[in-house]
């Protein structure tokens, strides 16, 4: 349990398939501080990303090491297959010596928080429930269990009910908060104000509409959707950025093969009126053009090519359309789903429309606004549990 005044006043202020088999050599350590974040779902790997960010903000050498359960090669790049017994256990804490484990949700591990304890790994929880905790009440001795959850030094549940239950089972109310669950917030992508500018003179006054990540299978819908939203604002331009350099010459290609007016971006200063889709085919940042677009499609997601995260359209005021295949980020949709803050479109030709709906300023304000509540919510749970991280480490390196 946290001791000093700075934790304790922080802690009261919180309140108001597939795994590797045989011998793979781990990524280098690197210098620093090292933290281990153990997930139980890989459901929970883009809100760590969030935190990952927070607590790296300002350059300190700080690493987290995160583990999933079951590691699939989607995920390989940013995670790390779970240590399993005591022996891979025991090496990996050797290996990496991280100087706190995070656990994110419940999955309590006897074994693992006995091999921390003899390690002297501080240990805390973060979107912690009270799930599975009559398995283990059923297996152990009376009092056993309140000395497994006195091994973390902070419990943040997810709401009252889990927290009560938590405490009842042998938790230290005072390091018990509810803070609700860490999520990912997007990171804000760059732009210079300079291009910005720069592009803004470009397209004149002409209404403008993003395809972000856009790819060659889309290019059919993406010109159909252009022309049918140019029935509500006759000069309708479409940005279109292409998910790869090379998709550009396809994309080019497609565009004008359904015969639409095309523009590259290395080669024009200036928009005419024929021009509908002006396609990127420079490495201007993608941050760049959500900051300019009032409304972006996230491509892919209707043929499932891949996509980009909503929330990095979200952040910078871009109000949202995207198909039903958002994988890996289902779960930053349908949180903008619930609260109306994106229109989600099952098929190609519902496009068009969501776009030219979108066209209203009204319209679109109101749901980048929502957007916006639906990001921030989640990014304060995450920006209060990096808090707590880094007081912690500051009063362990004293």
């Amino acid at each position: 349990m946290a001791s000093s005044l700075t934790i304790a006043a922080y802690l009261a202020g919180l309140g108001a398939q597939h795994r590797p088999t045989g011998t793979v050599a781990p990524p280098p350590r690197p210098d620093g501080t090292v933290l281990w974040v153990r997930c139980s779902s890989r459901d929970q790997l883009n809100a760590v990303s969030s935190l990952n960010r927070k607590l790296t903000l300002e350059g300190d050498p700080l690493h987290l090491v995160t583990t999933v359960p079951e590691l699939t090669r989607r995920d390989a790049h940013r995670a790390l297959p779970q240590p399993v017994g005591r022996a891979e256990t025991k090496e990996f804490l050797d290996y990496w010596r991280p100087k706190m484990s995070i656990w994110v949700g419940g999955d309590l591990d006897t074994r693992l928080l006995a091999e921390l304890r003899d390690a002297g790994v501080r240990n805390m929880m973060v979107d912690a429930t009270a799930e599975g905790l009559d398995k283990i009440v059923g297996r152990w001795v009376p009092g056993a269990l309140r000395s497994l959850l006195t091994q973390f030094e902070a419990i943040l549940a997810l709401d009252h009910a889990n927290a009560e239950k938590l405490v009842r089972a042998g938790a230290n109310k005072d390091s018990t908060i509810v803070t609700g669950a860490m999520e990912d917030c997007g990171p804000v992508l760059p732009y210079s104000e300079t291009e910005r500018s720069e592009v803004l003179q470009i397209l004149g006054t002409r209404p403008v509409w993003l395809a972000a990540n856009a790819h060659p299978d889309e290019a059919l819908a993406l010109a159909h959707a252009q022309r049918e939203a140019s029935r509500r604002a006759h000069r309708l331009v479409m940005i279109a950025v292409p998910r790869l350099q090379q998709h550009t010459e396809p994309l080019h290609n497609a565009f004008k093969a359904a015969g639409m007016n095309v523009a590259l971006r290395s080669e024009v200063d200036q928009l005419n009126d024929a021009t509908q889709i002006y396609l990127v085919d420079t490495e201007e940042e993608l941050g760049l053009w959500y900051r300019i677009a009032p409304v972006s499609y996230i491509g892919g997601t209707l043929q499932g090519t891949g996509c980009s995260d909503p929330f990095e359209a979200t952040t910078l005021g871009s109000a949202v359309v995207y198909g039903p295949q958002v994988a890996p980020y289902q779960k930053n949709a349908n949180r903008l789903n619930a609260a109306g803050g994106a229109v989600l479109i099952r098929a190609a030709d519902d496009l068009g429309p969501a776009i030219e709906m979108l066209l209203s300023p009204d319209k679109a304000a109101a749901q980048a606004h929502t957007a916006w509540d639906v990001v921030t919510q989640g990014a304060n749970v995450t920006n209060r549990i990096a808090t707590y991280i880094q007081l912690r480490l500051e009063e362990l390196a004293v």
